[in-house]
C-alpha cells in the first residue's frame, strides 16, 4: 500500500510536470572503516551525490585519504567533537548559556581540523540537529556558505539553510531500520505537502547514518537509491548547489 500511495502521488506531480529533488547526508563520520566503503560504494554505483557530515574532534588524515577521490562526496562540518554539554533530555554540544562569540570560536577551531579534507565545504551540521540560539548568526560570523538541521522546509534568517526531513532509522529502544512502510509514507507525505503549497523545487532531504545500519536499512538503501532515479523519476542534486540557491 505504501508503495502505491507514493506512485498515486508521483503521478500528480507528473501531471504538473514537476519531479521532486532529493538530497543525501550522512552523519558521524570519523575515520575510513567497512561501513563506510559499503556507503561510498552504493554513492558512486547510483551516481548520487552524498553530503559527509564528519567530525572533526580528531586526525583526519586517514578519511582525507580514503576520500581522496570520491567525486560525488562533499564533506560537511558536524559539530565540534560531538559531546553533549547539555543537562536535560535534549541534547547539543553549545550550552544555551554560550555566547555567540564563544560559539563562533568554536566553529572556527572545528573547521581548522576539517578543510585539510578534499571536497570540504564550509557546511555546518549540528550534531543531534540541535540549533542553539546564536548558532545561525555565529554561521553568518564565520563566513560558512550555509548549514543543515532537520525537518524545515524552508528557513529565513541569515547562513542559508537546507534540512533532512527523512531518517532512514529509528532510535527510540535502539537504533535500527525505520522500515520501509513507515519510510515511504513519510516520503509520500512530504511530497505532498509541496504540492499542496506549490513548494516544487524545495528538496527533501534523505538522512542515513552509516555506522548503525543494520541489513535491512542496507538493503532498502540500495533499493531506494535505484528506484528513485529509474521508475520514480526523481533528481539527486548536491547539498553546495542546494544551499547556493537557498542563498539567492
Amino acid at each position: 500500500m505504501s508503495w502505491l500511495l507514493l506512485r498515486l502521488e508521483l503521478r500528480r506531480w507528473r501531471a504538473a510536470g514537476r519531479k521532486p529533488v532529493l538530497w543525501w547526508r550522512d552523519d558521524d563520520a570519523r575515520a575510513p572503516s567497512a561501513e563506510l566503503d559499503r556507503l561510498l560504494d552504493l554513492a558512486a554505483r547510483h551516481a548520487t551525490p552524498l553530503t559527509l557530515a564528519v567530525i572533526p574532534d580528531g586526525d583526519i588524515t586517514a578519511l582525507a585519504a580514503r576520500l581522496g577521490d570520491m567525486g560525488q562526496v562533499c564533506v560537511a562540518q558536524h559539530g565540534i567533537d560531538h559531546q553533549n554539554r547539555r543537562t536535560g533530555p535534549a541534547a547539543g554540544e553549545f550550552p544555551p548559556e554560550w555566547r555567540r562569540i564563544r560559539v563562533a570560536t568554536q566553529l572556527r577551531a572545528g573547521w581548522a581540523r576539517l578543510a585539510q579534507a578534499p571536497q570540504a565545504a564550509r557546511i555546518f551540521v549540528p550534531p543531534w540537529n540541535d540549533i542553539h540560539p546564536e548558532l545561525a548568526c555565529a554561521l553568518e560570523d564565520c563566513g560558512y556558505r550555509g548549514w543543515s538541521a532537520w525537518g524545515e522546509m524552508a528557513s529565513p534568517g541569515q547562513a542559508p539553510r537546507v534540512d533532512a526531513h527523512l531518517d532512514l532509522m529509528r532510535w527510540r529502544g535502539g537504533a535500527r531500520f525505520r522500515g520501509e512502510g513507515r519510510f515511504l509514507s513519510d516520503l509520500t507525505a512530504q511530497l505532498a505537502s509541496r504540492r499542496r503549497s506549490g513548494a516544487w523545487s524545495a528538496p527533501i532531504g534523505l538522512l542515513t547514518h552509516h555506522l548503525v545500519h543494520d541489513a535491512r536499512a542496507w538493503s532498502f538503501l540500495e533499493t531506494f537509491l535505484g528506484w528513485s532515479r529509474g521508475q520514480g523519476g526523481m533528481t539527486w542534486n548536491a547539498l553546495p548547489d542546494l544551499l547556493a540557491a537557498a542563498g539567492h
